[in-house]
């Protein structure tokens, strides 16, 4: 995934911010622990809201622990402990970061995307079953996505649903049972999110290289990030609203527990903040720290 689904840290209570790290750190550890140290930094932010999400939704039994980290020795860590949806979320972020770094080989983005290839084959296979209908439904994505851009398909809406499907796809293939449609819905729409604000964010660089980009495709002419989101900030805002919108829609039609203020926060304020952050920035955004 990304990094682009964050807490808004001028909202976010304390207890919540040990909860993320918490969640993120777990992950970590589940990755190191089951397929080696390097494929640790495969660990991002977007995933530790997916597993806070899927844990809460499923009632999962969760115990958090404080640990010493391998990157920060000193200093003990609340972590999320082993549990077996833990491992299917650990083994989902090696298949996504494997698919993640292949595409970027086919796209020709250099040697970082063949050597993150290389180091994650071995965790590939092992993840592969672990959880082998995730896999499934990142190929089925992948598929539909390379299409979608040969086509070189002028809407924004066209251009994010193979990914949007994929992100809705996944509780179903994490949990290994049937979910809901409130679940599917929200899961939709922050998949569309994060489509976009990547793209958005990549803008400059897909227009150097010529690469497919929503953004180039719906609207066209391109000189520089500042100029053109200016000339087409009413639509681009409005797509992010209406996305981030159906997102909090979803969000307060379902019930949740553990996590709640937390997941509120990234959902109904973090994609908010993150929107604008993206619109005022005349370069793309650096990795977030949380």
């Amino acid at each position: 995934m990304y990094g682009y689904l964050v807490p808004d840290k001028s909202k976010l209570r304390a207890s919540d911010f040990v909860l993320y790290r918490a969640f993120y750190c777990g992950l970590c550890c589940e990755i190191g622990r089951t397929y080696g140290q390097l494929p640790r930094f495969t660990t991002n932010y977007d995933f530790a809201f997916f597993s806070a999400l899927l844990h809460d939704y499923a009632s999962a039994d969760i115990v958090i622990e404080e640990h010493k980290c391998v990157l920060n020795p000193i200093t003990k860590k609340a972590t999320l402990m082993n549990n077996p949806l833990l491992e299917r979320l650990a083994a989902a972020n090696i298949l996504l970061s494997y698919g993640k770094a292949d595409d970027g080989v086919k796209d020709g983005d250099g040697a970082k995307y063949r050597l993150l290839r290389r180091v994650l084959k071995k965790p590939f296979r092992r993840a592969e079953k672990i959880c082998p209908e995730a896999w499934a439904e990142i190929k089925r994505s992948a598929k539909l996505q390379d299409e979608t851009e040969k086509a070189a398909v002028a809407s924004l809406d066209r251009a994010a649903d193979p990914f949007a499907s994929l992100l809705r796809a996944m509780p179903e293939a994490v949990l290994g049972r049937a979910a809901d449609d409130g679940i599917k819905g929200l899961c939709y729409n922050i998949g569309k999110f994060v489509y976009l604000a990547d793209a958005l964010d990549d803008i400059a660089d897909d227009a150097k290289k010529k690469r497919y980009n929503p953004f180039l495709a719906t609207y066209g002419k391109f000189t520089d990030r500042k100029k053109f989101i200016a000339e087409h900030k009413a639509d681009i805002e409005f797509a992010f609203a209406s996305i981030c919108g159906r997102a909090a829609s979803y969000f307060y039609g379902m019930k949740f527990t553990q996590s709640r203020s937390l997941l509120e926060n990234i959902v109904v304020h973090g994609m908010k903040a993150k929107t604008d952050e993206l619109l005022r920035s005349e370069k793309k955004l650096p990795p977030p720290k949380i």
